[in-house]
């Protein structure tokens, strides 16, 4: 099922040995799990923004009602952090503050996804 307008999909990326080792850490995941539960945060994902000295691009997910800031660079998952770890890194992808309706935001990432409503077919 592919994500709402405005969300990305990037369960498929490489994970990085060091990114499941820090979601294991930061979010007490079981480390047999860790890559099951990281690739189900990354099917709903929001851009935050991208690193103009790497090109790397930092995506805000849900995992277990916490937010998850995972790092993201040439089709890989570098690192995973909270999102108080990330919130001092924000200028360094673009940001001065926190995205403006934040809250909003992050309900949509929490919402289920609704199936597409087929067409209604006009009278004739």
């Amino acid at each position: 099922m592919t994500p709402p307008p405005g969300q990305r999909d990037y369960s498929g990326v490489r994970l990085s040995r060091h990114a499941l080792e820090r979601f294991v850490e930061r979010f007490g995941v079981e480390p047999e799990a860790a890559e099951e539960r990281l690739r189900g945060a990354l099917r709903r994902t929001r851009r935050l923004g991208r690193n103009p000295a790497n090109s790397a691009i930092a995506v805000v997910a849900l995992h277990e009602a916490r937010t998850l800031v995972a790092i993201l660079q040439e089709g890989a998952c570098l690192t995973v952090l909270t999102w108080n770890q990330f919130e001092p890194r924000l200028s360094e992808f673009g940001r001065a503050r926190v995205p403006r309706k934040w809250g909003r935001a992050l309900g949509r990432l929490a919402a289920p996804i609704e199936p597409p409503r087929p067409e209604a077919e006009p009278d004739v």
